[in-house]
């Protein structure tokens, strides 16, 4: 009976030697990589699964801080939309300031309808309005008024057959005139003693209605031969009506 104790007391130190002694072995390395092959495929999904898990929660987790980023998100982009379109107005304002500074009467208006119609409206009075004023942007020429009819102003572009010939000079000092042939910004009837310079800028002279030093072009091709006593080049348009859709004036006193 007593023997049988000591061998039941002896038993786990036996193993335990043993063990011990197979991990110093090749066969304890032979028994690590058996339990390493049997439970790495259970480890690998089982760690997957854990991150995957961290990672939604940590997303659930910042849902309210998320929510709140973006409220402010729209506050800001409906400041800086507001900002803005008081900048816009600004700088139409100032459009404005400068302008009733060079002149001594003018008309804010703005285009009627769809762009490329050719007519303007104002909200202030059109009674000092007629035929012949200039329509600007900045310091560059548009058109004239053809007519008013009712709250509505009709402009004659300077990209229409239909404009009236004007006098013009270009940077380098040579006169003409302004006339829209063939599908063609041009000015004309330069003296051939005055040869056109490739490349100056072509400005209004002053007269009755157009005030002088208006841009309207730049010379692009000479498209007179040279022996011809009055000389006739393309001018390339600074802009056209159509292209502009702010910022317009007419110009109802130089």
């Amino acid at each position: 009976m007593t023997s049988t104790k000591i061998n039941l007391l002896l038993l786990p130190l036996l193993v335990s030697i043993l063990l011990s002694t197979a991990g110093k072995l090749k066969i304890g390395k032979t028994l690590d990589n058996v339990f390493y092959t049997i439970l790495t495929p259970i480890h690998m999904p089982v760690g997957y699964l854990r991150q995957v898990a961290d990672t939604q929660i940590s997303f659930i987790s910042s849902l309210p801080k998320l929510k709140q980023q973006n409220k402010d998100l729209i506050f800001q982009n409906s400041r800086l939309l507001s900002e803005n379109e008081q900048l816009k107005q600004s700088i139409v304002d100032s459009k404005t300031a400068i302008l009733t500074q060079n002149f001594k009467s003018v008309l804010p208006v703005r285009l009627t309808g769809s762009i490329g119609n050719n007519s303007v409206s104002s909200s202030l009075p059109l009674d000092k309005v007629k035929k012949g004023q200039p329509l600007i942007f900045g310091k560059i020429l548009l058109g004239t008024v053809a007519d008013v009819k009712g709250s509505v102003i009709n402009i004659t572009p300077l990209d229409s057959d239909h404009i009236e010939v004007f006098p013009v000079h270009t940077s380098s000092g040579q006169k003409g005139q302004y006339k829209f042939i063939s599908n063609t910004p041009q000015i004309t009837d330069i003296p051939s003693l005055s040869p056109i310079t490739f490349g100056d800028y072509v400005f209004t002279e002053p007269g009755e209605l157009i005030p002088g030093n208006l841009i309207i072009g730049k010379i692009t091709k000479i498209i007179s031969a040279q022996q011809e006593p009055l000389q006739k080049a393309q001018i390339k348009l600074e802009t056209t009506l159509r292209n502009t859709t702010d910022g317009l004036v007419i110009i109802l006193e130089p």
